[in-house]
């Protein structure tokens, strides 16, 4: 199983993904937060607590107080430290190019997808980590 974690201030965006998520039969288990810095702070505390991490993480970048951006900073210092292998994406309605461009700067952000989030894209992701986990064995 691929463990999901989503991060948005917004709990309808939670909703929907949840809903889709159930509807699809997808991530199951996704985990949400509304809060970065509390994420933050629990990738901190246990960055080397291989089984309880996520795989993925739907990182929304405009978020009040301690935002995307942040989040992608805290976690640049502790990325070393992680026990395994993580990959960010960006979900944002940010239209602004730079946005996409300043998060190519980090080795671990997969990709920069537009919200709302297409049911399509939610299916290609959870086929390329379902195959991705059969193929590590």
């Amino acid at each position: 199983m691929t463990n999901f974690l989503m991060i948005d201030d917004n709990p309808v965006e939670h909703l929907i993904m949840q809903k889709m998520f159930d509807k699809f039969h997808l991530f199951p288990g996704a985990s949400h937060s509304l809060n970065a810095k509390a994420s933050m702070n629990f990738f901190e505390q246990y960055c080397t607590s291989v089984k309880i991490l996520p795989d993925v993480i739907f990182l929304d970048l405009n978020m009040p107080g301690f935002n995307g951006w942040d989040f992608l900073d805290g976690f640049q210092r502790i990325y070393k430290q992680i026990k395994k292998q993580i990959d960010i994406y960006i979900i944002s309605s940010s239209i602004d190019p730079k946005d996409k461009i300043l998060t190519d700067k980090y080795d671990f952000v997969k990709a920069f997808i537009c919200k709302p989030v297409k049911l399509e894209t939610l299916l290609n992701l959870y086929s390329l980590y379902q195959f991705n986990r059969r193929a590590a064995g």
